[in-house]
C-alpha cells in the first residue's frame, strides 16, 4: 500500500503545478476575482486524498496501574474518494480507506513485566451523499454535510509476553456504520480545494472473533452511538473538481 501511495501523492503535485502554471499564463486575472460556480454544478466529478500518520512514544513513564518502561506506537491512513454531482450542490459518491497500526510497549504490572507488540490492517469502503452550501458568491468557500454508510473489515495480531507466559492473539473484526460529517471546502485555484472535516454523529456495529494461542475461541459485538466531536481528529484533504 506504501508504494501506492507515492504514486498518488506525486500526480495531485503534478496536477497543482500545472494549475499554477496556467494562472501564471493568465497575469491579468486576479486570483480574488476568480470564479469557482461551475465546481459544484450538475455533471461535475469530484476525487480527493486524504492522509493521516500519527505516532507516539515515551520512556520510563508511571501510568498509575503500571510503570510503563518502553513505548513506541504508530498510525497510518489513506483515503481515497470519488463522487459525481447528481444536482447541483449534491454528490454522490464513494470511499476507500485502508490503515495500519503498530504498537510496540513494556512494562510492569502487578509485580510482572510484560512485553506488548501488536499490529492492525483495516479497509473499509463507504458510499455516501454530499450537500454544499456556498459560503460567498463566487463558490470559493463552502461548508458541506456528508453522510456515509461505511463497511469495513480488519485484522490485529498480539503478542503479550511475560517471565510465565507467551500469549498469542488474532482478532479478525467487521464494522457496519452511518456517519455524519461536516466540513469546509476552499478553493485555492480553479478546480483544486483543501477539505477540513470532523466526524459528529456515528451509529456503529463492531463484531470481533478472536483466537487465543490457536486453541481458544472468543466473540464479542458491540453497538455504539457517538455524539463526540473530536477537534484533534480533523481530517484534511487535497480535492479535485473536473
Amino acid at each position: 500500500m506504501y508504494k501506492l501511495l507515492l504514486p498518488l501523492m506525486l500526480s495531485m503535485i503534478v496536477s497543482l503545478s500545472f494549475a499554477q502554471d496556467s494562472l501564471k499564463t493568465k497575469p491579468d486575472v486576479d486570483p480574488r476575482d476568480l470564479d469557482f460556480n461551475k465546481n459544484q454544478n450538475k455533471g461535475q466529478w469530484y476525487t480527493s486524498l486524504t492522509l493521516q500518520l500519527s505516532s507516539s512514544s515515551a520512556e520510563n513513564e508511571d501510568q498509575f496501574i503500571r510503570q510503563l518502561h518502553y513505548q513506541d506506537n504508530g498510525h497510518f491512513e489513506v483515503g481515497v474518494q470519488g463522487g459525481y454531482f447528481i444536482k447541483d450542490f449534491f454528490m454522490t459518491g464513494l470511499e476507500f480507506s485502508y490503515s495500519s497500526s503498530n504498537k510496540n510497549e513494556r512494562y510492569s504490572a502487578n509485580g510482572e513485566d510484560n512485553h506488548l507488540k501488536s499490529i492492525s490492517h483495516g479497509y473499509y469502503i463507504a458510499p455516501f451523499i454530499r450537500n454544499y452550501i456556498p459560503l460567498s458568491k463566487n463558490r470559493r468557500f463552502s461548508i458541506f454535510n456528508q453522510t456515509s454508510l461505511q463497511v469495513g473489515f480488519g485484522t490485529t495480531l498480539k503478542q503479550n509476553e511475560t517471565a510465565s507466559a507467551l500469549t498469542k492473539t488474532k482478532t479478525d473484526r467487521v464494522t457496519l456504520g452511518i456517519g455524519i460529517q461536516p466540513g469546509l471546502a476552499a478553493f485555492i485555484m480553479d478546480g483544486f480545494a483543501f477539505e477540513a472535516s470532523v466526524g459528529l454523529l456515528g451509529l456503529e456495529m463492531d463484531h470481533q472473533q478472536s483466537t487465543t494461542n490457536y486453541t481458544e475461541e472468543s466473540q464479542r459485538t458491540d453497538f455504539d452511538l457517538n455524539f463526540k466531536v473530536n477537534l484533534l481528529q480533523i481530517k484534511l484533504a487535497v480535492a479535485y473538481y473536473f
